[in-house]
């Protein structure tokens, strides 16, 4: 009865919303850190009007003015907006205006990023495959152990003389992609890598950093410990006999909305890819130059990391251009990209620095590269963001080039920012539109890192905010968080499991318009991109989650907890 309810609230939110967007009041539903820029978006026909901020005493602590209005065209929505970015102490605030019909709540905390960062990354252990999900880390959300995938079937398409068609691999653990219980490289190389990279900036805030997991206290970061468990299943998808390695492990086509422990089909390796072989080189070589550093055993299997990445890399010159087909029995995610060089750019990078063979050097050629914000299509700036990180290995690999490309891209997302009535850097709305924002708060921050120019900081905490609710939709994208939150996202889990509230910590993929279909297009309301988007199970276009979303999300938030903590 309850979630019926908490349903009908939710379609009348989302028609409301279309609309009296006018009448809202957007900002970040959660916390704003004390050193955030923070904004609070507001009818147009507020603009140019007085406001005032009281603390939790009712004593006054800033006196302004709200500034002109200014549409945006990806929302059909006009607003303005006052900036309360001076207040830098924690506590409750309200804003006042003549003419809001209510006061504005607002919070300044600045554990705010902490929680909600420790939450993103919980979100992996909560999509382990293989073992149990114990309550003592997991609370409600333990469950069974679903998918021992000790017996994963070699498909006909991945069939080789040594792993004939029908015979089986072990290849258990990882993470589930999604809203799915599908396990694929190539999604699976840049989340890593995302994880890997947040970790090698920010170790030693991230050391402190407790998520609860089973790992928790063994002298390792939990971030690292996380990954590790999908970096271990990465490399049971390589065929020892040849290098290669599978681009995904999968049921034949998508079960129903069942928990994983009730998913009793067979699992396959489906083909092996160029793309994904290359996206396993450069990720198993970024992980061999980090667990170098640490103890005994991942120093072992740093050594392990740096041979596997060297056979994928022999594979694919054997092999350079397969790319995924979808075979004809399979209906599960494809993860198909026709273009690869930036694939071949970004491995032999990461094989570059970690081994410093010149071999590698003859396939990095900046000129034939397009820079982009990172997503698994575009993975070219992740060899930026390594030669950066790592500069004495990168040795004369044109830092200087690097660094001009990355402040290029983050410039340029500056601009969109600054011109955004919303104050954000996203203007293109494609599938998983939250991931991208995300995404270009990494970039910034890694930008930021290189400069020292706090604008960049500025952008990528505004990307906090957005997916916190300072969005015209005025909808928070974090489960768990804010108070008009995201409640029923496209996955099976959270389908299942029969609890009201889904697992906090996941990020919601956000607006789109290119595929209404799943929910009937009447059903979404508008063809308006950054308005295109309803909070049902039904929409996996725009309520699915993933953990490639996530993990740009886990990066610029605990990103930024460790950036400030310094200041």
């Amino acid at each position: 009865m309850y979630k019926s309810f908490v349903y009908i609230t939710a379609i009348l939110v989302i028609i409301s919303t279309c609309f009296f967007t006018a009448h809202a009041q957007h900002l970040n539903q959660y916390a704003y850190q004390p050193q955030s820029v923070k904004h609070v978006f507001l009818p147009a026909e507020l603009a140019n009007a007085e406001f005032k901020v009281l603390d939790e005493k009712g004593d006054e602590v800033l006196l302004s003015k709200t500034g002109k209005a200014k549409a945006w065209e990806y929302s059909g929505t006009k607003v303005t907006v006052a900036d309360v970015s001076e207040l830098n102490s924690n506590g409750k605030y309200q804003l006042v205006m003549a003419d809001l019909q209510q006061e504005i709540e607002f919070v300044i905390d600045n554990k705010a990023y902490n929680k909600v960062g420790i939450d993103l990354l919980k979100s992996y252990y909560m999509a382990r495959a293989s073992e149990p999900i114990l309550e003592k880390h997991a609370g409600i959300y333990a469950r069974e152990a679903g998918h021992p995938d000790d017996k994963v079937i070699i498909h006909a398409s991945a069939a080789s003389s040594k792993r004939p068609e029908q015979s089986t691999i072990v290849s258990p653990g990882g993470w589930y992609d999604a809203g799915d219980y599908g396990k694929y490289i190539v999604n699976s190389s840049i989340t890593t890598y995302t994880l890997l990279h947040a970790y090698e900036l920010f170790s030693e805030h991230l050391k402190t950093v407790n998520s609860n997991i089973p790992e928790s206290g063994n002298n390792t970061a939990d971030i690292l410990d996380e990954t590790l468990v999908n970096l271990k299943w990465m490399l049971t998808m390589q065929d020892s006999n040849d290098g290669g390695v599978y681009h995904k492990l999968t049921t034949k086509s998508f079960c129903g909305m069942i928990m994983p422990v009730k998913d009793k089909a067979d699992r396959y390796v489906v083909m092996k890819t160029t793309a994904a072989t290359l996206d396993f080189a450069a990720t198993m070589s970024k992980a061999a130059r980090i667990l170098k550093n640490e103890n005994k055993e991942l120093k072992q299997l740093s050594e392990k990391c740096v041979k596997a990445a060297e056979m994928a890399w022999n594979w694919c010159k054997a092999n350079p251009a397969v790319l995924y087909v979808q075979p004809k029995d399979i209906k599960t995610g494809q993860y198909d990209d026709k273009h690869i060089t930036d694939e071949w750019f970004w491995a032999a990078s990461e094989l570059y620095l970690t081994t410093g063979d010149k071999k590698y050097k003859k396939h990095i050629n900046f000129e034939e590269q397009q820079f982009m914000r990172p997503e698994w299509r575009r993975v070219n700036s992740l060899a930026l963001l390594s030669i950066l990180a790592d500069k004495d290995s990168a040795d004369d690999l044109h830092v200087k080039k690097a660094e001009k490309h990355i402040t290029r891209i983050a410039d340029k997302l500056f601009g969109q920012y600054d011109n955004s009535a919303y104050k954000i850097s996203i203007v293109k709305f494609p599938w998983g539109s939250n991931g991208e924002v995300m995404n270009d708060g990494m970039l910034l921050i890694n930008a930021y890192l290189i400069s020292g120019d706090k604008k960049y900081l500025q952008v990528a905490d505004a990307c906090v905010s957005y997916v916190l609710g300072a969005n015209p939709l005025d909808k928070c994208f974090i489960s768990g968080y804010g108070k008009n939150r995201v409640m029923f996202l496209h996955d099976r889990r959270c389908e299942a499991d029969g609890i009201e509230a889904p697992i906090p910590g996941l990020l919601s993929g956000g607006p789109t318009n290119t595929v209404q279909g799943d929910c009937g297009e009447e059903t979404y309301g508008t063809k308006l991109p950054a308005m295109s988007y309803v909070d049902k199970v039904c929409s996996y276009s725009t309520n699915e989650v993933a953990i490639n979303w996530n993990a740009p999300a886990v990066f610029v938030v605990l990103g930024l907890d460790a950036i400030y903590s310094n200041q």
